[in-house]
């Protein structure tokens, strides 16, 4: 059924990603789909980013979950603010290190721990179980 969402693992939810300093850091998020979990409005939950924290660019790394015609687009959205969109790499296993959107990068981040979620956009046209690593280009500001 489309638009479920999957929730942050437990694990997930405890620990984020946060700098004490002001450098550049990666936060890397490791993904599991199934069969199921690409179709339209479908969310999973990645995990979460400190407070404060500016997202520069989006790596994307997945492996090919759409096995028919390929279809299937994502995008990532920090803060309840897309960073991210038309991310096509699931089509056939692709990887891609994106900037993030104009509108993102002048928005300012959140002042307490954000949510980082990836939403299918347009639905697999046959849908496989598959893996995803999620990297953002962060900086504490």
């Amino acid at each position: 059924m489309a638009g479920e969402t999957t929730v942050v693992p437990i694990a997930a939810g405890r620990v984020f990603y946060d700098n004490a300093g002001s450098g550049a850091f990666w936060a890397t998020f490791n993904l599991t789909f199934l069969s199921t979990d690409n179709e339209t409005n479908d969310v999973m939950q990645a995990g979460y980013i400190g407070a404060n924290v500016r997202v520069l660019a989006v790596g994307w790394y997945p492996t090919d979950m759409d096995t028919g015609i390929a279809a299937v687009v994502h995008k990532v959205t920090i803060n309840a603010v897309d960073a991210v969109t038309g991310l096509t790499g699931a089509q056939t296993g692709t990887s891609s290190i994106t900037p993030v959107t104009p509108t993102f990068a002048a928005t300012a981040p959140g002042t307490d721990k954000q949510l980082v979620i990836v939403t299918t956009t347009t639905a697999a046209a046959t849908g496989a179980a598959g893996t995803a690593v999620l990297s953002l280009l962060c900086q504490k500001i």
